[in-house]
Protein backbone atom coordinates (compact mmCIF):
# COMPACT_ATOMS: atom_id res chain seq x y z
CA UNK A 1 0.00 0.00 0.00
CA UNK A 2 1.44 3.43 -0.93
CA UNK A 3 2.49 5.86 1.81
CA UNK A 4 -0.30 8.43 2.18
CA UNK A 5 1.10 10.21 5.23
CA UNK A 6 1.05 13.48 3.24
CA UNK A 7 -2.68 13.26 2.51
CA UNK A 8 -3.94 15.04 5.68
CA UNK A 9 -1.77 18.04 4.76
CA UNK A 10 -3.30 18.24 1.27
CA UNK A 11 -6.82 17.91 2.68
CA UNK A 12 -6.22 20.67 5.24
CA UNK A 13 -4.74 22.95 2.56
CA UNK A 14 -7.64 22.29 0.18
CA UNK A 15 -10.14 23.01 2.97
CA UNK A 16 -8.38 26.32 3.73
CA UNK A 17 -8.43 27.20 0.02
CA UNK A 18 -12.15 26.51 -0.15
CA UNK A 19 -12.90 28.52 2.99
CA UNK A 20 -10.81 31.56 1.99
CA UNK A 21 -10.74 31.33 -1.81
CA UNK A 22 -6.93 30.97 -1.84
CA UNK A 23 -4.12 29.28 0.06
CA UNK A 24 -3.58 25.69 -1.14
CA UNK A 25 0.16 25.94 -1.96
CA UNK A 26 0.69 28.59 0.73
CA UNK A 27 -0.44 26.11 3.39
CA UNK A 28 0.52 22.75 1.84
CA UNK A 29 4.11 23.54 0.82
CA UNK A 30 5.56 24.70 4.18
CA UNK A 31 3.68 21.96 6.06
CA UNK A 32 5.01 19.23 3.74
CA UNK A 33 8.54 20.65 3.93
CA UNK A 34 8.50 20.06 7.69
CA UNK A 35 8.91 16.32 7.02
CA UNK A 36 10.16 15.96 3.44
CA UNK A 37 12.45 17.47 0.80
CA UNK A 38 11.16 20.69 -0.81
CA UNK A 39 11.41 19.18 -4.30
CA UNK A 40 9.29 16.19 -3.23
CA UNK A 41 6.76 18.53 -1.62
CA UNK A 42 6.38 20.56 -4.82
CA UNK A 43 6.01 17.41 -6.91
CA UNK A 44 3.25 16.14 -4.61
CA UNK A 45 1.29 19.39 -4.89
CA UNK A 46 1.47 19.77 -8.69
CA UNK A 47 -1.60 17.75 -9.73
CA UNK A 48 -3.83 18.82 -6.80
CA UNK A 49 -2.91 22.48 -7.42
CA UNK A 50 -3.79 22.20 -11.11
CA UNK A 51 -7.13 20.59 -10.22
CA UNK A 52 -8.01 23.17 -7.56
CA UNK A 53 -7.08 26.11 -9.79
CA UNK A 54 -9.07 24.71 -12.73
CA UNK A 55 -12.15 24.41 -10.50
CA UNK A 56 -11.59 27.94 -9.17
CA UNK A 57 -11.10 29.46 -12.64
CA UNK A 58 -14.11 27.75 -14.20
CA UNK A 59 -16.31 28.85 -11.30
CA UNK A 60 -15.42 32.53 -11.90
CA UNK A 61 -17.29 34.74 -14.35
CA UNK A 62 -14.44 37.09 -15.23
CA UNK A 63 -11.58 34.77 -16.14
CA UNK A 64 -11.83 35.42 -19.90
CA UNK A 65 -11.73 39.19 -19.38
CA UNK A 66 -8.83 38.75 -16.93
CA UNK A 67 -6.89 36.71 -19.47
CA UNK A 68 -7.47 39.25 -22.26
CA UNK A 69 -6.33 42.18 -20.11
CA UNK A 70 -3.52 40.66 -18.09
CA UNK A 71 -2.23 37.86 -20.35
CA UNK A 72 1.49 38.81 -19.99
CA UNK A 73 1.40 37.85 -16.30
CA UNK A 74 0.33 34.19 -16.74
CA UNK A 75 2.31 33.86 -19.98
CA UNK A 76 5.61 34.83 -18.32
CA UNK A 77 4.98 32.76 -15.21
CA UNK A 78 5.65 29.77 -17.48
CA UNK A 79 9.15 31.07 -18.28
CA UNK A 80 9.86 32.08 -14.69
CA UNK A 81 8.66 28.83 -13.12
CA UNK A 82 10.73 26.78 -15.58
CA UNK A 83 13.84 28.79 -14.66
CA UNK A 84 13.07 28.58 -10.94
CA UNK A 85 12.60 24.81 -11.16
CA UNK A 86 15.97 24.45 -12.91
CA UNK A 87 17.63 26.27 -10.00
CA UNK A 88 15.72 24.23 -7.40
CA UNK A 89 16.81 20.95 -8.98
CA UNK A 90 20.44 22.05 -9.35
CA UNK A 91 21.31 23.30 -5.85
CA UNK A 92 21.09 22.18 -2.23
CA UNK A 93 17.40 22.65 -1.30
CA UNK A 94 18.23 23.28 2.38
CA UNK A 95 18.72 27.06 2.15
CA UNK A 96 15.69 27.31 -0.14
CA UNK A 97 13.60 26.10 2.81
CA UNK A 98 14.59 29.34 4.52
CA UNK A 99 13.55 31.27 1.39
CA UNK A 100 10.17 29.53 1.63
CA UNK A 101 9.86 30.63 5.27
CA UNK A 102 10.79 34.21 4.32
CA UNK A 103 8.22 34.24 1.50
CA UNK A 104 5.54 33.08 3.97
CA UNK A 105 6.59 35.83 6.40
CA UNK A 106 6.52 38.40 3.56
CA UNK A 107 2.96 37.34 2.81
CA UNK A 108 1.97 37.70 6.46
CA UNK A 109 3.48 41.20 6.61
CA UNK A 110 1.80 42.41 3.41
CA UNK A 111 -1.59 40.70 3.25
CA UNK A 112 -3.34 43.32 5.42
CA UNK A 113 -2.09 46.25 3.36
CA UNK A 114 -4.68 48.06 1.28
CA UNK A 115 -4.42 50.59 -1.51
CA UNK A 116 -6.85 53.43 -2.02
CA UNK A 117 -7.87 55.58 -4.95
CA UNK A 118 -8.49 54.76 -8.61
CA UNK A 119 -6.94 51.68 -10.20
CA UNK A 120 -3.49 52.26 -11.72
CA UNK A 121 -2.71 50.97 -15.20
CA UNK A 122 0.69 49.38 -15.81
CA UNK A 123 2.39 48.74 -19.19
CA UNK A 124 2.63 45.29 -20.73
CA UNK A 125 6.38 44.99 -20.03
CA UNK A 126 5.72 45.53 -16.30
CA UNK A 127 3.08 42.80 -16.31
CA UNK A 128 5.53 40.51 -18.08
CA UNK A 129 8.21 41.31 -15.48
CA UNK A 130 5.76 40.57 -12.69
CA UNK A 131 4.84 37.26 -14.31
CA UNK A 132 8.51 36.34 -14.60
CA UNK A 133 9.14 37.15 -10.93
CA UNK A 134 6.05 35.28 -9.76
CA UNK A 135 7.09 32.30 -11.87
CA UNK A 136 10.57 32.28 -10.35
CA UNK A 137 9.06 32.19 -6.85
CA UNK A 138 6.66 29.43 -7.89
CA UNK A 139 9.51 27.38 -9.34
CA UNK A 140 11.74 27.86 -6.30
CA UNK A 141 9.34 27.66 -3.35
CA UNK A 142 5.87 26.97 -4.86
CA UNK A 143 4.43 30.19 -3.34
CA UNK A 144 4.12 33.67 -4.86
CA UNK A 145 1.43 35.27 -2.67
CA UNK A 146 3.56 38.26 -1.49
CA UNK A 147 4.11 39.40 -5.09
CA UNK A 148 0.38 39.18 -5.72
CA UNK A 149 -0.46 41.26 -2.64
CA UNK A 150 2.13 43.95 -3.41
CA UNK A 151 1.03 44.27 -7.04
CA UNK A 152 -2.65 44.42 -6.10
CA UNK A 153 -1.91 47.04 -3.45
CA UNK A 154 0.15 49.21 -5.82
CA UNK A 155 -2.30 49.04 -8.73
CA UNK A 156 -5.45 49.04 -6.51
CA UNK A 157 -6.62 46.14 -8.62
CA UNK A 158 -10.25 45.05 -8.52
CA UNK A 159 -10.32 42.13 -6.03
CA UNK A 160 -12.52 39.96 -8.26
CA UNK A 161 -10.18 40.47 -11.21
CA UNK A 162 -7.16 39.87 -8.99
CA UNK A 163 -8.45 36.45 -7.94
CA UNK A 164 -9.06 35.47 -11.58
CA UNK A 165 -5.68 36.71 -12.83
CA UNK A 166 -3.65 34.99 -10.17
CA UNK A 167 -5.59 31.73 -10.25
CA UNK A 168 -4.78 31.62 -13.98
CA UNK A 169 -1.16 32.61 -13.30
CA UNK A 170 -0.66 29.90 -10.70
CA UNK A 171 -2.13 27.37 -13.11
CA UNK A 172 0.21 28.40 -15.94
CA UNK A 173 3.20 28.38 -13.59
CA UNK A 174 2.54 24.67 -13.01
CA UNK A 175 3.23 23.98 -16.69
CA UNK A 176 6.68 25.53 -16.37
CA UNK A 177 7.34 23.47 -13.25
CA UNK A 178 6.25 20.24 -14.93
CA UNK A 179 8.48 20.89 -17.96
CA UNK A 180 11.32 21.77 -15.59
CA UNK A 181 10.98 18.50 -13.66
CA UNK A 182 10.70 16.47 -16.87
CA UNK A 183 13.77 18.14 -18.44
CA UNK A 184 15.85 17.18 -15.39
CA UNK A 185 14.49 13.63 -15.26
CA UNK A 186 12.96 14.39 -11.87
CA UNK A 187 9.29 13.88 -12.74
CA UNK A 188 8.23 10.65 -10.99
CA UNK A 189 5.39 9.05 -12.98
CA UNK A 190 4.44 6.87 -9.99
CA UNK A 191 3.82 10.04 -7.95
CA UNK A 192 1.67 11.38 -10.78
CA UNK A 193 -0.43 8.21 -10.82
CA UNK A 194 -0.84 8.32 -7.03
CA UNK A 195 -1.88 11.97 -7.05
CA UNK A 196 -4.57 11.34 -9.67
CA UNK A 197 -6.18 8.93 -7.19
CA UNK A 198 -5.84 11.52 -4.40
CA UNK A 199 -7.46 14.39 -6.35
CA UNK A 200 -11.12 13.41 -5.65
CA UNK A 201 -10.48 13.55 -1.87
CA UNK A 202 -8.72 16.91 -2.27
CA UNK A 203 -11.63 18.33 -4.29
CA UNK A 204 -14.12 17.05 -1.70
CA UNK A 205 -12.17 18.87 1.01
CA UNK A 206 -12.17 21.98 -1.18
CA UNK A 207 -15.97 21.74 -1.53
CA UNK A 208 -16.40 21.39 2.25
CA UNK A 209 -14.27 24.52 2.72
CA UNK A 210 -16.42 26.42 0.25
CA UNK A 211 -19.53 25.37 2.17
CA UNK A 212 -17.97 26.53 5.41
CA UNK A 213 -17.04 29.91 3.89
CA UNK A 214 -20.70 30.95 4.00
CA UNK A 215 -21.09 30.07 7.68
CA UNK A 216 -18.02 31.37 9.52
CA UNK A 217 -16.63 34.77 10.35
CA UNK A 218 -13.85 35.27 7.81
CA UNK A 219 -11.66 37.51 9.97
CA UNK A 220 -11.54 34.97 12.80
CA UNK A 221 -10.62 32.20 10.38
CA UNK A 222 -7.92 34.34 8.75
CA UNK A 223 -6.47 35.23 12.14
CA UNK A 224 -6.10 31.55 13.05
CA UNK A 225 -4.47 30.86 9.68
CA UNK A 226 -2.00 33.71 10.23
CA UNK A 227 -0.98 32.28 13.62
CA UNK A 228 -0.45 28.86 12.05
CA UNK A 229 1.66 30.28 9.20
CA UNK A 230 3.84 32.26 11.63
CA UNK A 231 4.46 29.07 13.59
CA UNK A 232 5.28 27.07 10.45
CA UNK A 233 7.70 29.73 9.19
CA UNK A 234 9.43 29.82 12.60
CA UNK A 235 9.78 26.02 12.69
CA UNK A 236 11.23 25.96 9.14
CA UNK A 237 13.90 28.52 10.08
CA UNK A 238 14.65 26.79 13.39
CA UNK A 239 14.94 23.41 11.65
CA UNK A 240 17.44 24.85 9.15
CA UNK A 241 19.51 26.52 11.91
CA UNK A 242 19.68 23.29 13.95
CA UNK A 243 20.64 21.20 10.91
CA UNK A 244 23.52 23.49 9.93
Amino acid sequence: MPDLSFLPVLLIAAFVHGALGFGFPLVATPLLVLFMDLRAAILLTLIPTVSINLVSILSEKHWKQALRTFWPIPAFTIVGSFAGTQVLLSVDPGPIRVLLALVVIAYLLTERMEGSGPERQVPGWAKAGLGLGLGLLAGLVNVFAPGVVIYAMYTRMNPVMMVSVFNISFLTSKSGQIVGFVSKGAFDVSVLALMIWVVPAVLLSLWLGIRLRRRIEQETYKRLLRYALWLIAFVLILDWVVSE
